[in-house]
């Protein structure tokens, strides 16, 4: 590993952030900056087994090399580490942002807590954002494509915040108002103006999925670790925007799926049953019921 510059907090007696501190449940987190690396590098000449670690910090990690791919780790997937790729982790979420690969990754990173004494707030960037922002209902994605003129703004922020924290003279005020700088930046011009305009919107993602998937044995946890988000999180978000929690929709698919396969098939009512992933007859039987109030049986000797 080699890096332009890099900062650490441990042994450094630097004062902790008012100014970007939250308030949760009546208990203030002062913001505390604890790493930063310019253009860290990690390189290797053969495909290796990553390992990967979690702890209570946020994360803001920034691929920048313009000529190497590679893939890292994100919450037990791996994932391609493309040039202009904003990776942003929340405390918990297990990660390994250096090479899989054969070759080398090149990424500036922020790293930062927040903190009292009696711990550490372990929230999500939706939650933290938010506190920031003022507005609500945040969806942050964990992994963002940036164009190239926000990949030139961000990496302007990274250079601006390496050259505050070279020069410390006594104050943090500048490097925290930089901190705030390129949190406004992720806001406005990112996250909120993405939101309009992507057409590879997170949920978006999440239905197709489903709508690819719905005959396997879906479930929240690993729908929310293969998108990065908490289960509640996109449990919550998905009925907000679809009218359906993700799991009833899934459902709802199957019923569609065996009312068809049941008037236009000669498939067994059992065969049908293994072909939507239900785990026996019995569960598939119940499930139909209960969505159209008649047995499967029934329903493919009326006809309709």
């Amino acid at each position: 590993m080699n890096t332009e510059f890099e900062y650490f907090r441990a042994g450094q007696r630097m004062p902790d952030s008012q100014l970007l501190g939250v308030s949760n449940a009546e208990r203030f987190f002062f913001f505390r900056i604890q790493t930063f690396h310019l253009t860290e590098t990690h390189s290797h000449t053969s495909r290796r087994i990553i390992g990967s670690h979690a702890h209570n910090v946020f994360h803001i990690v920034f691929y920048t090399a313009a000529n190497d791919r590679n893939s890292f780790l994100l919450n037990g997937v791996e994932t391609e580490s493309l040039p202009g790729m904003l990776v942003m982790t929340s405390p918990g979420v297990p990660h390994s942002f250096q090479a899989a690969m054969p070759g080398k990754t090149v990424y500036h990173e922020l790293t930062f807590s927040l903190e009292n004494a009696s711990g550490a707030f372990c929230g999500d960037w939706n939650q933290l954002m938010t506190y920031y922002s003022g507005a609500d209902n945040m969806l942050i994605p964990a992994v963002t494509l940036l164009d190239d003129s926000s990949m030139a703004i961000m990496d302007k922020h990274f250079c601006d915040l390496s050259i505050l924290l070279k020069n410390l003279s006594g104050s943090m005020l500048p490097v925290f108002k930089g901190v705030m700088n390129m949190f406004e930046f992720l806001y406005s011009e990112v996250f909120m103006k993405k939101d309009l305009t992507r057409k590879d919107n997170a949920l978006d993602n999440v239905k197709i999925f489903i709508e690819k998937h719905f005959n396997e044995n879906l479930n929240l946890k690993d729908l929310g670790h293969r998108f990065f988000m908490s289960p509640e999180h996109l449990c919550r978000k998905y009925k907000e925007t679809y009218g359906v929690s993700p799991l009833k929709y899934a459902i709802e698919l199957k019923i569609s799926t065996a009312k068809n396969m049941l008037l236009h098939s000669e498939q067994s009512i059992k065969e049908i049953s293994g072909r939507l992933g239900f785990s026996d007859v019995y569960a598939f039987s119940q499930s139909f019921k209960k969505n159209t109030g008649i047995p499967p049986g029934k329903y493919r000797e009326s006809g309709n």
